[in-house]
């Protein structure tokens, strides 16, 4: 398996080597716990699970719609399918059980996690300063056990955590604790059910990992030597606002049928 570190950034590839890494030492039988990590600063962290989960669900959902074809001859007249929209992986883990005294520290860094990074106090004194609010994305995480492509590695975003402490200490410190997560995939070069990277929901097209220093328009020159083509990869991705595509993010560069008559969704 060839990995183009070159086009990732410099999080991703350290989240990559991470994730090799667990994966030959759980591959040469080291009992490796599974967890949640972030390499982003200023979130950085790691949570292992003291008990590995008994259960993982996993689910993904599509929908599709129907092209009418009209061609000069009655026998090219029809009506084909074609997928609209195929979302990424929605995952569930229930009853994690954590126990000892970092109990309530774990659980407080997934609860942190769920919140919109906020740039640390110097990202808040400089918003203040200049009279801008600030509204980040929660960070992406990377969700694994066991070696990536055959065991779990996804990168994802927590969209619930459900915390149930269940013992204390005679101080009142949680020791025990039951807890379910719900996260929804963020698609990565080492995800165990990727999306279909040269497609993206239409034949032809191909994914594109946002580098540091990039946007919209010196990928539309870079693949189509065009800088105005920026307007059909965002509206292919359904990007609204091009100044906030960040590194790491992945977008569908379209086809040349969408380059010339528009994005179809």
């Amino acid at each position: 398996m060839s990995i183009g570190f070159d086009s990732m950034t410099p999080g991703a590839v350290v989240n990559t080597v991470a994730g090799i890494g667990v994966g030959v030492a759980a591959m040469a039988g080291a009992r490796i716990p599974a967890m949640l990590r972030c390499v982003t600063p200023p979130n950085l962290g790691l949570v292992p699970f003291d008990f590995n989960p008994s259960e993982i669900s996993m689910s993904r959902s599509a929908s599709y719609k129907h092209k009418i074809q009209v061609g000069p001859e009655p026998e090219k007249k029809g009506s084909t399918p074609a997928w609209k929209d195929i979302n990424t992986s929605a995952i569930s883990i229930s009853k994690l059980i954590f126990d000892g005294l970092e109990t309530k520290m774990f659980c407080d860094t997934m609860l942190v996690w769920m919140s919109p990074s906020t740039g640390g106090l110097i990202g808040q004194a400089a918003a203040s300063l200049f009279g801008t609010s600030l509204n980040y994305d929660p960070p992406t995480l990377t969700f694994q056990w066991g070696p990536p492509m055959l065991g779990f590695m996804y990168d994802v975003k927590l969209t619930s955590c459900t915390v149930k402490y269940t013992r204390f200490t005679t101080a009142g410190i949680p020791v025990r604790a039951e807890v379910n997560l719900k996260m929804v995939e963020v698609p990565s070069m080492l995800g165990s059910l990727p999306m279909n990277p040269t497609s993206g929901g239409e034949p032809g097209r191909r994914s594109h990992t946002v580098g540091e220093g990039e946007s919209l328009q010196s990928i539309a020159t870079a693949n189509y030597g065009d800088p105005g083509a920026w307007r059909r990869i965002a509206e292919v991705n359904g990007i609204t606002d091009p100044t906030r595509v960040r590194p790491g993010s992945v977008v569908y560069l379209p086809n040349a049928d969408e380059l010339a008559n528009g994005a179809s969704r």
